[in-house]
């Protein structure tokens, strides 16, 4: 598959440029890091490109759908920060650091650890779009480490520039927070409304019926706030919107 151009174009003129170049080729459903390792791809109308501006929840739920069901009609291209000019790579750079300043704001990361020392390693910017509804978002993967000790790696929403998942290991100091704690820290700081549906798991309203996991390991330092699947998997309940289930 062509690789995506004009990395740091609008989310939207870069799903109708990826349409334009690949139709009526098969998209390729790629996957970034661990999770998008899975080959998939159907073919696309232009009709599914009457994309709408969707809200943070329904970015969540489009992100939560494409890497736990990739067999689902989401469509992905991804590109490595390797293969973009130093403009791009330094807007990236920016995108993570200002990631980091948000969790340390919102205190998900412990006010002891000292995020400006953290060095951006790099990572990739995937572009998500469900033909169901037109709804496309555009994510940065991106991870950076301060010396041997400390790395951090989270997913950015790229038009909001807000942390939407984070994973890090942070060595460096002694995590005294709880679950609980960095959950409510997480999500008051992106400003949604959450049901809590156990000791470390809450339900993201508007998200159809996406859950998140806060995990942390004390002796390891790693802290972790992700995706965990959908309500109809984990709890047996229909989704809170018309989408379809699984």
């Amino acid at each position: 598959m062509r690789r995506l151009k004009k990395w740091g174009l609008p989310l939207l003129t870069g799903i109708v440029v990826l349409a334009a170049v690949l139709l009526p080729e098969r998209i390729s459903e790629l996957r970034d890091r661990r999770i998008l390792n899975t080959a998939h791809t159907e073919p696309m109308a232009q009709a599914d490109l009457n994309a709408r501006a969707p809200t943070l929840p329904e970015k969540l739920e489009l992100l939560g759908r494409a890497i736990r069901y990739p067999e689902l009609d989401i469509y992905s291209a991804t590109q490595p920060l390797a293969d973009v000019d130093q403009q791009a790579w330094s807007r990236a750079e920016k995108f993570f650091l200002h990631g980091a300043e948000y969790l340390a704001a919102w205190g998900v990361l412990p006010e002891e650890f000292d995020w400006t020392a953290l060095s951006f390693q790099g990572g990739s910017r995937a572009a998500y779009l469900r033909s169901a509804d037109g709804l496309s978002v555009s994510i940065l993967y991106l991870q950076g480490r301060t010396g041997n000790q400390d790395d951090l790696w989270m997913a950015v929403d790229e038009e909001t520039g807000l942390p939407v998942w984070i994973d890090g290991t942070l060595r460096s100091v002694k995590i005294s927070l709880d679950t609980v704690e960095v959950g409510r820290a997480f999500w008051n700081g992106l400003g949604l409304d959450v049901t809590q549906r156990g000791p470390s798991v809450w339900e993201v309203e508007g998200a159809g019926g996406l859950v998140y996991v806060a995990s942390l390991e004390r002796h390891s330092g790693r802290i972790c706030v992700e995706p965990l699947g959908f309500t109809w998997d984990l709890f047996s309940e229909e989704a809170d919107t018309g989408a379809v289930k699984k």
